[in-house]
């Protein structure tokens, strides 16, 4: 099994960010929904821009609009659009003909829905997240044993809860979809503010 690859998303602090990219995660999240405590607001764009290649630039959104959604991703040159709220599949379409990269993320409790297989034809990855009212950031884990009976035909990413003590029992799933992990709220010291030295540790743990 190939190494898994690392998205750290909640990422405000501009010196946090500066310090995650010597990092050199493969994906870092920016929430642009406004209810979050991760929330970006005004983030530096120019900070965003000099993001080396290598890692891709994800903006997660919840609810929002296709315009606002392109002003956003044209901005700052995001990578990919996260789609984490309850987006209906045309919303993804409409993005995916403008030619825009898809996370779509499922949040989860003890199944997974039967939607989750018509966002393979549109989406890159998609995330599977525990279920909160809160879209995210719970610090806690879904049944990962519905995973096992779950074979997209797109790569998925687990998010949920995901700190470094979790890692071994994720890579001994051994599913050959799951190509990674994406951690928030478990890796900080304080929401949007990430702890470098534990992700380091977790990095090198994949």
């Amino acid at each position: 099994m190939s190494r898994l690859k690392l998205k750290v998303c909640g990422m405000r602090n501009s010196e946090n960010v500066k310090g995650l990219i010597k990092l050199r995660p493969d994906f870092i999240g920016f929430i642009f929904y406004g209810n979050s405590p991760r929330y970006v607001n005004d983030i530096n764009e120019n900070l965003l821009l000099q993001i080396p290649s290598g890692i891709k630039k994800v903006g997660v959104f919840v609810n929002e609009s296709i315009p606002k959604i392109m002003e956003i991703f044209n901005k700052y040159a995001l990578d990919f659009v996260q789609l984490h709220g309850d987006e209906d599949l045309q919303c993804a379409q409409e993005l995916r003909l403008k030619g825009i990269n898809i996370i779509k993320v499922f949040r989860l409790k003890d199944s997974i829905p039967e939607l989750a297989k018509e966002y393979e034809a549109i989406a890159s990855y998609l995330l599977f997240d525990t279920l909160t009212p809160d879209f995210g950031g719970s610090g806690a884990h879904f049944d990962w044993s519905i995973l096992k009976k779950y074979m997209p035909d797109i790569p998925f990413l687990l998010s949920g809860g995901i700190q470094n003590s979790d890692i071994e029992e994720i890579k001994s799933m051994k599913i050959p979809q799951l190509v990674g992990v994406d951690v928030n709220s478990k890796c900080e010291m304080n929401p949007g503010l990430k702890d470098l030295e534990l992700i380091k540790k977790l990095k090198a743990l994949l």
